[in-house]
């Protein structure tokens, strides 16, 4: 599975921070367009980022120390 069809896959909220990253967006900008507060955006992109690995490698499930 692609990177793009994983993002699909995961909470809205999530999938658009990751976007807005990878886009280049300082995390005031994320925390803005989310609707968070700023020291919000790095918890909420290293959950995101487990989301998405756990999608794209499910063979790794609880490898990457996923909780949620």
């Amino acid at each position: 599975m692609e990177r793009e069809q994983g993002l699909d896959l995961i909470p809205v909220a999530h999938s658009r921070a990751l976007r807005l990253e990878e886009a280049g967006a300082p995390p005031s900008v994320i925390a803005e367009a989310l609707g968070i507060d700023p020291e919000a955006v790095g918890p909420l992109l290293e959950i995101a980022e487990r989301k998405l690995h756990d999608i794209l490698y499910p063979a790794d499930k609880g490898a990457s120390g996923s909780l949620v």
